[in-house]
C-alpha cells in the first residue's frame, strides 16, 4: 500500500471513529439522564404515595369532626324542641336517621334511661330501651352532667362507631355511625386506585409500595419476583435515597417514602421497560455510524487531495533515488522541487547536492577499481603461475615421500607384514621403515616428527636416515636410540623432536628387543586367546629433545601366529566432529579379532574403523600403522644359518 493511501485511510479512519465514540459517550450520557429521571419519578411517586396516605387520614378526621358538627347541631335543634311525648320525638329521631348517614340515634336522660330512640318499636323504648354495654358510662356521666359538651366513646362497636353530645336538662344525644360509611372516602382515596392512575405512563409496567418492615401495602401492573423487590425496598429504605437497576431486561428503580417529618416510613419500587433506553442507544448508534460513514467518505476524499500534494515531492525524490541506483539520474530534474521554501524543499536541495557527490565518488571509484583490477588480475596471475608450481613440486615431494618408505617388508617365511602412512597434508611428518640387518634379524622403526608440513616432511628424512646408519652401527636397540638422538640434536636448527620406536625382531626364536623413544607402546596381539596388550614401556624421552640421553631396552617374545601393531597418535587421537577422541580403547576393540585375520585385512578394519567415527571432521594429524605377525621358525632358515 502507498504512503497516500495509508494516510488517507488513517486520517478518515481516525475522525471516523472519534465519531463513533462520540456518539457512544452521548448514548451513555443520555441513558444515565433516562435513568436519573426513572430515579426523579420513583421519588415522585413515593411523595404521591405519602401525600395520599395522609390526605385519606385527614380526610377521615374532617369526617368525623362534620359527624360531631352534625350531631352537635341536632342536639341543639332537640333543646329546641316542644316536649312531644317519646313516640313523637322517636318519630322524629327516625326521620332523621333515615335521612342521614347516621344508623341510630339515642336521647337519654342523666340516669342513662333511653327517652327516644330511632330504632323503632316505641312500646320497648317506653318501657325501657337500653343502650350498647360497651359505651363509657364515665363519658355518659361527663355529658349528662355538663362537664362536656361532645364526646368520641372511641373503637367501633359491631361495625358502629359512636359520638354524644350534651343536650339541655341533663340530657344526652347518643349516635351511631356505620364504619361502613367512610368505605366510600377511603375507596376514592386508596393507593391501589392512585397508582392504577400512574400505571403506564413513561414505560411504567408494575408499582409496590411497601412499609419499612417491608411488608407490601399495595401493588399494581404486573407479577414481580418478591425477591426483587425486597432487595429494592432495602437499598431504598437503609440508604434514604433512590437506587436502580437494569435485570431481566427491565429498569427497576426503588425510592424511599418519608412522613411529614422526614422519617423513611417505606418505599416504593418502580418495573419500568427499557425500551426506551434499547432506542435511544440504538437511535445514538445509528446516527453516529451514519455520520461516522459520511465524515470518512469525506475524510477519505479531503485527505486524497491533501495526500497527493504531500506525497508528490516523496514521489520525486523515491523516482529519484531509483534514478541513482540505475544511474541515470540527472539533478536538473529535482531543481522544481529544490527550489521550494519548506522542508522538503529542503530535503531536495540536500539529495541534490549528496547525489552530485556520489556521481563524482563514483566515477573516481570506477577509475580506481579498473586500475586495482588491472593490477590485482596481474597478481592473480602470478600467484596462479606460483601456486601452480608450488603444487607441482609438493607432489614431487609427495611422491618422493611415498618413495622414501618401504613399500613392502623383506619376503621372509618367518613373518609377514603390512604398513601404511595417510599424511594430514600435502607431505606427512610420521614414517615407518623395517630392513633385515641380517639373514636372521629384522629391525622395524616407527615415528612421529613434532609438526607437520614440509619441515616436519624434512626432519623425517633426515630422521630415518640416521636411524638407519645407526642402526647398521650399532646392533643394540638402546645404543642405537641414543646415537641417532645425538646426531638428531646437532642437526636440528628448528627444534623439532620425533618419538621414535625400534625393534629388533629374532626370526629364529621370536624375540624382540626393543628401545622406545617417547613413542605409543606397540600392541600385541596373541594368535592364542586373541587378546590385546601393550608392550611393557621403557621410558625413553622422544629423539632430539636433549643429547647425551640413555634408552632403556626390554625383550619379550613373540610366539608363532603373533601379531605386532605399531601406530602413531594420529590413530589413537583422531578427532570428530564434535572433538572427541578415537583412544586406545577403541583401537583394542577394533584389533579384537585381528588374531584370525590378514595383516592386509587388520590394517583395513583398523582404518575403516578410524573413518566411521572421524565422519565429515578434517584429519587433524598423519595415520600411521605398520602390522607385523610372526609366523614362527622356519627349518630352511635354521639350516642356512
Amino acid at each position: 500500500m502507498t504512503l497516500t493511501r495509508r494516510l488517507v485511510l488513517m486520517v478518515a479512519g481516525c475522525i471516523a471513529l472519534a465519531v463513533l465514540m462520540i456518539s457512544l459517550v452521548f448514548g451513555w450520557l443520555g441513558r444515565q439522564a433516562l435513568i436519573a429521571q426513572a430515579e426523579n419519578q420513583a421519588h415522585g411517586v413515593a411523595r404521591i404515595v405519602a401525600e395520599s396516605a395522609r390526605l385519606t387520614e385527614v380526610s377521615l378526621e374532617e369526617m368525623q369532626d362534620v359527624l360531631l358538627d352534625d350531631l352537635a347541631t341536632l342536639a341543639l335543634a332537640v333543646a329546641h324542641l316542644s316536649e312531644p311525648s317519646p313516640a313523637d320525638l322517636s318519630d322524629q329521631l327516625a326521620e332523621i336517621a333515615a335521612r342521614s348517614n347516621l344508623d341510630s340515634i339515642w336521647l337519654i336522660d342523666a340516669e342513662g334511661n333511653v327517652l327516644a330512640n330511632s330504632v323503632g318499636n316505641y312500646g320497648a323504648v317506653i318501657r325501657g330501651e337500653s343502650l350498647p354495654a360497651t359505651l363509657s358510662r364515665e363519658a355518659l356521666d361527663a355529658l349528662t352532667s355538663g362537664r362536656k359538651f361532645s364526646v368520641d366513646f372511641g373503637a367501633p362497636v359491631d361495625g358502629t362507631r359512636y359520638v354524644g353530645v350534651r343536650v339541655p336538662g341533663n340530657r344526652a344525644l347518643i349516635a351511631g355511625q356505620p364504619v361502613a360509611v367512610l368505605d366510600a372516602v377511603r375507596a376514592a382515596n386508596s393507593l391501589p386506585v392512585l397508582l392504577e392512575a400512574l400505571l403506564d405512563r413513561d414505560d411504567i409496567l408494575a408499582i409496590q409500595v411497601l412499609d419499612d418492615t417491608f411488608r407490601l401495602l399495595a401493588r399494581v401492573g404486573e407479577a414481580v419476583p418478591p425477591g426483587t423487590v425486597a432487595d429494592m425496598a432495602a437499598a431504598a429504605v437503609s440508604n434514604s435515597q433512590a437506587a436502580s437497576t437494569l435485570r431481566d431486561g427491565r429498569l427497576w428503580v426503588s425510592a424511599p417514602i418519608r412522613d411529614t417529618a422526614g422519617i423513611t416510613i417505606g418505599a416504593t419500587v418502580l418495573e419500568m421497560s427499557n425500551r426506551r433506553l434499547d432506542l435511544m442507544l440504538l437511535d445514538y448508534l445509528l446516527y453516529g455510524a451514519a455520520a461516522a460513514a459520511l465524515v470518512f467518505a469525506v475524510g477519505v476524499s479531503v485527505a486524497a487531495v491533501f495526500a497527493s500534494r504531500i506525497a508528490r515531492p516523496v514521489v520525486a525524490m523515491t523516482r529519484a533515488a531509483g534514478e541513482i541506483d540505475r544511474r541515470v539520474f540527472q539533478p536538473q530534474s529535482i531543481d522544481r522541487l529544490a527550489a521550494a521554501p519548506d522542508e522538503l524543499g529542503t530535503l531536495a536541495r540536500v539529495f541534490q547536492h549528496m547525489a552530485i557527490e556520489v556521481q563524482t565518488r563514483e566515477q573516481n571509484l570506477e577509475a580506481q577499481v579498473r586500475a586495482r583490477t588491472l593490477e590485482l588480475e596481474q597478481k592473480n596471475a602470478l600467484l596462479e603461475e606460483s601456486k601452480r608450481r608450488v603444487e607441482t613440486e609438493l607432489d614431487a615431494a609427495r611422491s618422493l615421500q611415498a618413495a622414501i618408505l618401504p613399500q613392502a617388508l623383506p619376503v621372509h617365511p618367518s613373518y609377514t607384514g603390512k604398513a601404511t602412512m595417510v599424511p594430514a597434508r600435502e607431505l606427512g611428518g610420521d614414517f615407518y621403515d623395517f630392513f633385515a640387518l641380517d639373514q636372521r634379524h629384522l629391525g622395524i622403526v616407527i615415528a612421529d616428527v613434532s609438526g607437520k608440513g614440509v619441515p616436519a616432511a624434512f626432519f623425517m628424512a633426515i630422521s630415518r636416515t640416521v636411524l638407519q646408519s645407526s642402526a647398521r652401527e650399532h646392533r643394540a636397540p638402546g645404543a642405537c636410540l641414543a646415537r641417532a638422538n645425538t646426531l638428531l640434536c646437532d642437526q636440528n636448527p628448528m627444534d623439532l623432536f620425533v618419538t621414535t620406536f625400534y625393534g629388533i625382531l629374532d626370526t629364529q626364536t621370536g624375540d624382540l628387543a626393543y628401545a622406545n623413544g617417547g613413542h605409543n607402546p606397540p600392541m600385541m596381539i596373541r594368535r592364542g586367546d586373541g587378546s590385546v596388550t601393550d608392550l611393557p614401556r621403557t621410558g625413553g624421552m622422544a629423539l632430539g629433545v636433549m643429547p647425551g640421553m640413555a634408552y632403556t631396552e626390554r625383550t619379550t617374545r613373540l610366539e608363532a601366529g603373533d601379531t605386532l601393531f605399531l601406530y602413531t597418535d594420529g590413530i589413537s587421537e583422531a578427532m570428530d566432529a564434535g572433538g572427541q577422541e578415537f583412544t586406545e580403547a577403541r583401537l583394542r576393540t577394533a584389533l579384537g579379532t585381528a588374531h584370525a585375520q590378514a595383516v592386509d585385512v587388520v590394517i583395513e578394519s583398523v582404518t575403516r574403523a578410524v573413518d566411521r567415527f572421524v565422519g565429515q571432521a578434517e584429519q587433524s594429524d598423519d595415520i600411521t600403522c605398520l602390522v607385523i605377525r610372526y609366523l614362527g621358525p622356519r627349518p630352511a632358515v635354521a639350516a642356512v644359518s
